[in-house]
């Protein structure tokens, strides 16, 4: 899965570049992102023969990684269309990303496992994001203005998947693996710094929230796990080529 991922981020890459017009203010831009992600304690509840129990879990810190594909709404490029003026501050983009999401005997809910059992789980979340956007320190060649602050709010389907490996003295003895897809809430402030008229980087910080959970059978009965929410912070920086 995780393959085939990158490999359509790849393609839309090459397309991008095999589609190059030399426009200043381009319609349309592909890019590729990586960055730091965060989640702050997680409150994680576990049910189990009708019995439940909550607890702030550490999820380890881990590299986010994607690609992403976008329109702004003006009148040059691939894709332009004769909008109202004032839409030239509006665009829209969506993108996918994968991260890890990794815990470990000692935290939270998890302490009650074997030593050295851990919690190994992933997540690939597709966002839509609706952006506005203003331009300063516009030239000749780039009149939408080489710095442009802006902020994005859009939701996003998540999935999520958790394997629990349970180890005692250093040997499995046990494995437990669900998945789930959720819908997430995505507010991604950032800046975009114009380099070249078709070349722009983004730094940006995306908050992302969910609410992912996560049930198996076991000999009989259902263990369910949830993250009530899961909130999560990413620091990105985005390559971008507009055509």
């Amino acid at each position: 899965m995780k393959k085939k991922m990158y490999v359509l981020g790849v393609a839309a890459l090459v397309a991008a570049l095999l589609a190059m017009s030399g426009v200043a203010q381009s319609a349309m831009w592909v890019g590729a992102e990586i960055g730091g992600n965060f989640n702050p304690g997680v409150n994680m509840e576990v049910s189990a023969l009708g019995l439940s129990a909550s607890r702030n879990t550490a999820i380890y810190p881990s590299v986010i990684g994607g690609a992403t594909i976008g329109y702004d709404f003006v009148n040059a490029g691939f894709g332009a269309y004769a909008w109202p003026d004032w839409m030239k501050y509006f665009s829209f983009a969506m993108d996918l990303t994968y991260n890890r999401l990794t815990s470990s005997q000692a935290t939270g809910i998890f302490q009650a496992l074997a030593p050295n059992s851990k919690v190994n789980g992933y997540e690939i979340a597709w966002t839509f994001l609706f952006m506005a956007h203003y331009g300063f320190m516009p030239d000749s060649e780039v009149p939408g203005g080489r710095i442009n602050p802006y902020i994005g709010v859009g939701p996003a389907i998540v999935w999520t998947g958790m394997d629990l490996k349970v180890q005692s003295n250093g040997v499995s003895s046990g494995k437990i693996g669900a998945n789930s897809m959720n819908v997430g809430l995505v507010v991604e402030p950032g800046i975009r710094w114009m380099c070249f008229k078709n070349v722009s980087v983004d730094t940006a910080m995306r908050y992302r929230y969910s609410q992912p959970s996560w049930s198996n059978d076991q000999a009989g009965f259902t263990i369910s796990v949830g993250a009530k929410p899961l909130h999560q912070l990413a620091f990105l920086l985005r390559a971008n080529y507009h055509f």
